[in-house]
């Protein structure tokens, strides 16, 4: 065996899986999708059909990805994430535990998520609490993009390069800069047709 495969893995038809990637156990992968070399997918992750988890990606325990959706070469997933369908998260991007992402979503390289506004390190007088984003259907984070806790990113929203992001984006706002502020509005003729978006409420599930 060319790669790791724990207990209770279920794999779906026409699944490659390549050299040194380890899937841990209770995995599920849907049919046709491709987990690169090295690819790391702990315990109880569910990977839907025609997805790509790219080269040496980390999808830590409970990780859940729809359909035909990308998962970036050394990106990395802290687990409990819900990643929806047609999403791309593109290289090193590090989505952190909690984080919902919904359909049609494209997050560009070097994404950073936060999912607590207090560090707790070391501190048992501080109490851990975990707040991740939620990025909407159809949004668009440009690169090297951070997007600190409690954040909810509307939809199709449009962020610029190097923001971060300190309050919540409106439906198909503008937004860039350090804190990023509202700059305009997403043009109608690029925005996704209405039944589109339609047909997502009517199954979503998060």
């Amino acid at each position: 065996m060319k790669y790791y495969s724990g207990k209770g893995v279920k794999l779906g038809k026409n699944v490659e899986i390549l050299p040194n990637a380890f899937i841990g156990d209770n995995c599920e992968i849907g049919d046709g999708t491709v987990v690169q070399f090295g690819a790391f997918l702990e315990r109880d992750c569910i990977i839907g059909s025609n997805c790509r988890i790219g080269t040496h990606a980390v999808l830590r325990r409970g990780t859940r990805i729809g359909d035909h959706s990308v998962f970036g070469s050394l990106s990395a997933s802290e687990g409990n994430n819900f990643i929806g369908n047609h999403v791309t998260i593109h290289t090193q991007c590090h989505i952190t535990e909690g984080s919902v992402i919904e359909d049609y979503v494209f997050i560009a390289p070097e994404y950073v998520g936060a999912n607590t506004m207090r560090i707790s390190h070391g501190r048992e007088n501080i109490p851990l609490t975990k707040e991740a984003p939620h990025i909407r259907f159809g949004a668009r984070i440009g690169v090297n993009v951070t997007v600190l806790p409690k954040i909810t990113i509307g939809r199709e929203a449009l962020i610029g390069a190097g923001a971060v992001v300190t309050s919540d984006i409106p439906d198909f706002a503008i937004a860039f800069g350090t804190p990023a502020k509202v700059r305009g509005q997403v043009a109608e003729e690029d925005r996704y047709p209405e039944e589109l978006y339609q047909e997502f409420i009517s199954r979503k599930r998060v």
